[in-house]
């Protein structure tokens, strides 16, 4: 969240309110009241105020003036999130579990009350009927995680049913196409390059990928060669290994296959690889360990996602990390206000971070003269 001198106030006013400052069903001091107590104009107190009021932290009675709310009586907003099997899908894509305690955490931050079902409890013979227990459980919104939508799924029509806002946190701009539901995802493009630039900043030439697909989450084998070559990077097309996504569900043969024909088939291994999920960053660590490749020695390993517990991996795993807590916070914020302000959008981007760790800790020198390498 920006630190700026609106979410200064709105961060002080919230802390008054949870901290018993201004008591239970008390009304606030005068706009122009506050605003001179805390020394900011009222063009900057209003929006702290909106905040405050999305999140049912205070509620504005016309000709009356701004009240504190009563914790004694429960008016949170209820919101329904769904989740599916937390484990890898026959499209690739799942959900950690990381991001279900952090929508949970950011809900409760912020008076939210999220009533969790799973997808499978929702699969009844009878999608009306399904649509129907949905509202008699009175939520006012939903929070879906799932991605990679084909627009056939029977639990999209059960969902659009209930006629609740919806909110997608994490996938793309395709599914909000083909949802039509408001979507939070991240700018893969702007992610994958920030991995490359950070690699090549570091003195690394034959960087590795990975792939998950032929796909490669919404960027083209084309598009990433292009990427390649204006950064003057090693285009050997060996580099890029796809693994096919059906089958390292299920097992670790195709994963192995490809890992084997980047480390081995090439005429000079990567320096560096860059993983497309959190899950073959995981293989990529086991396979290193099987044939003697140290990390970051011999190979410094990057994943995408951040999900899997990278601090505790030895050596710790270097990650593009989507920053899920982040993402719940806006997440809420964003359903709160298409709830009460009646405020909808179609696709908007959510940050992610470059999160530095041992496995990419290493500094390559290319000596073109002597065409060696030094390392520190």
């Amino acid at each position: 969240m920006q630190n700026t001198k609106k979410m200064q106030v709105y961060a002080l006013l919230k802390e008054r309110i949870e901290n018993g400052f201004y008591s239970p069903g008390s009304r606030l001091p005068k706009e122009v009241d506050l605003a001179e107590e805390l020394h900011v104009s009222r063009v900057t107190l209003r929006p702290a105020l909106e905040l405050l009021e999305i999140e049912s932290l205070i509620h504005r009675i016309k000709g009356q003036g701004t009240f504190i709310r009563d914790f004694s009586v429960n008016d949170k907003t209820s919101l329904l999130l769904i989740t599916h099997d937390r484990k890898l899908t026959e499209n690739g894509i799942h959900i950690s579990p990381n991001y279900i305690l952090d929508i949970l955490r950011a809900a409760e931050r912020q008076n939210v009350q999220l009533k969790e079902f799973h997808e499978s409890s929702l699969f009844l013979s009878d999608p009306d009927y399904c649509a129907k227990q949905i509202l008699a459980t009175g939520v006012q919104g939903i929070f879906w995680l799932a991605s990679n939508f084909k627009g056939d799924e029977p639990l999209l029509k059960i969902i659009r049913s209930t006629g609740l806002p919806v909110l997608l946190p994490h996938a793309t701009y395709n599914d909000a196409l083909i949802t039509g539901f408001p979507t939070l995802g991240t700018n893969y493009p702007e992610l994958f390059q920030d991995g490359l630039k950070y690699l090549a900043a570091q003195g690394h030439q034959r960087i590795g990928y990975l792939a998950g697909n032929t796909d490669i989450r919404g960027i083209t084998e084309d598009l990433y060669r292009s990427w390649i070559r204006e950064m003057k990077l090693n285009p050997d097309p060996a580099l890029l290994q796809i693994v096919n996504v059906a089958e390292y569900a299920d097992s670790k043969f195709s994963f192995g296959q490809a890992a084997e024909r980047l480390m081995k088939d090439t005429v000079k291994p990567p320096t560096a690889v860059i993983c497309f999920s959190d899950y073959i960053a995981a293989l990529m660590y086991g396979y290193c360990n099987r044939e003697g490749i140290r990390i970051p020695d011999d190979v410094a390993l990057l994943t995408i996602g951040g999900q899997i517990g990278c601090n505790y991996l030895n050596p710790p795993l270097s990650a593009l990390d989507y920053d899920s807590p982040q993402i719940a916070e806006i997440s809420v914020r964003f359903m709160l206000e298409m709830i009460r302000e009646k405020r909808s959008f179609v696709y908007a981007v959510t940050p992610h971070k470059l999160v530095v760790r041992a496995s990419t800790r290493k500094v390559v020198w290319n000596d073109m003269k002597r065409n060696d390498k030094k390392t520190v």
